[in-house]
């Protein structure tokens, strides 16, 4: 079978999605060819017999011009794909993006992969400052409807993402497949972790509470600064570490000026990026993993929480309690209040500590990449017609 992978949208975690999947596709040598298309941000594996990897002359999605980047990436996925799909006549193209091209090729079937349920969240696109962000979203959705009913299969992450496809957009030709993702993070992971030192150099010191996570606006990081500001009243040592990127530069603003309105400069430091051992390092020292976002599908960083053992307060929305179940303790994300009784009850709780480390542990090894590779495959395969078993 020969696959098309759109992976010009291939960025945070829809890259490292397509990375381990393309791994684990290469470690089970199908048969199958894989063509993928890339704007530069995805490296993923060398091409050879199996796999072809076509960069596409596109703007880098950390371009600082995101929303011209954006919409030339949106109209190479409408207009120029479907060219290339005519010329390599793919039985099957499979699109990162949530939508996909213009017109459909004769001959190939096509799955949509939705990474993201902002734009089918209107209370979230109503809470963007930005006129050009909504307008992005909006358009997003209309795009990801239309591509959903032409459409022949679509993989969300979760059951929560699935009951929100559905309900949002209720003319749909199929019903979703869920596929949940992977973690390769374990007992390996753990031990670097405490092997590792050198948070020093990031001004840590003393317990800290964790967030990871790129900063947009549904990442919900205000109310959880308000938050801790009142833990530091119970807790004066207590430090906020904010790892990931400032994606969204009007919101990072607004986070600093609330760093600032709280006298929190002392108290919480942001790390840009990192790397892997030291991210190890961080994680594996945090007292507790805060997780306050209002909109995830399938959460990387929750997974890796949960796998390196930390005790966990999420919010009590989206896919987060799908995915940590009784691994976590769960906040109403919207009350500050209401995060800093549950994340101080993290803090002076040992016993409930251990028990979420334990649960955390077992939990994330529900989660294999293996298992994510094997059910993907068997979308394509029943899409594509190649297999005529059922799903389970």
């Amino acid at each position: 079978m020969r696959i098309v992978i759109d992976a010009t949208a291939a960025v945070s975690g829809g890259k490292v999605y397509l990375d381990q999947l393309l791994a684990q596709f290469a470690g089970l040598r199908l048969g199958h060819e894989f063509i993928i298309f890339h704007a530069g941000d995805f490296s993923g594996l060398q091409s050879n017999d199996q796999f072809q990897f076509r960069r596409v002359a596109l703007p880098s999605s950390s371009s600082r011009l995101w929303i011209g980047a954006s919409v030339l990436k949106m109209l190479w996925r409408l207009i120029v794909l479907p060219l290339h799909l005519r010329r390599l006549k793919p039985d099957l193209l499979f699109s990162n993006a949530g939508f996909g091209p213009g017109w459909k090729t004769s001959g190939t079937r096509s799955v949509m992969a939705l990474h993201n349920s902002m734009p089918l969240r209107d209370e979230l696109i109503a809470s963007e400052t930005s006129a050009l962000r909504r307008w992005r979203l909006v358009l997003l959705r209309n795009l990801m409807r239309r591509a959903l009913r032409k459409s022949d299969g679509s993989i969300v992450f979760s059951e929560n993402a699935k009951r929100l496809v559905v309900d949002c957009l209720n003319d749909l030709s199929h019903e979703p497949f869920v596929v949940h993702h992977g973690i390769d993070w374990g007992a390996r992971e753990r031990e670097l972790a405490a092997q590792g030192d050198g948070l020093g150099r990031f001004g840590i010191s003393g317990p800290y509470l964790l967030y990871v996570s790129q900063f947009h606006r549904y990442k919900n990081i205000l109310p959880l600064l308000e938050a801790f500001a009142l833990l530091r009243e119970k807790h004066p040592r207590l430090s906020l570490i904010l790892v990931g990127d400032a994606a969204d530069k009007d919101y990072w603003r607004e986070i600093e000026a609330e760093i600032e309105r709280l006298k929190l400069r002392d108290h919480v430091i942001h790390i840009p990026a990192c790397p892997r051992e030291q991210l190890l390092a961080i994680y594996g020292h945090a007292l507790a993993f805060a997780h306050p976002s209002l909109a995830e599908t399938c959460s990387f960083p929750l997974l890796e929480a949960m796998a390196m053992g930390l005790p966990i307060a999420a919010a009590r929305m989206s896919a987060l309690p799908e995915m940590a179940g009784d691994a976590a303790i769960y906040f109403d994300p919207r009350d500050p209040s209401d995060i800093a009784e549950t994340l101080d009850r993290l803090i002076w709780d040992e016993s409930l500590r251990d028990e979420l480390r334990r649960k955390a542990i077992e939990r994330s090894e529900r989660f294999s990449w293996e298992e994510t590779a094997q059910k993907t495959l068997e979308v394509f395969e029943r899409i594509a017609g190649e297999r005529n078993s059922s799903w389970n």
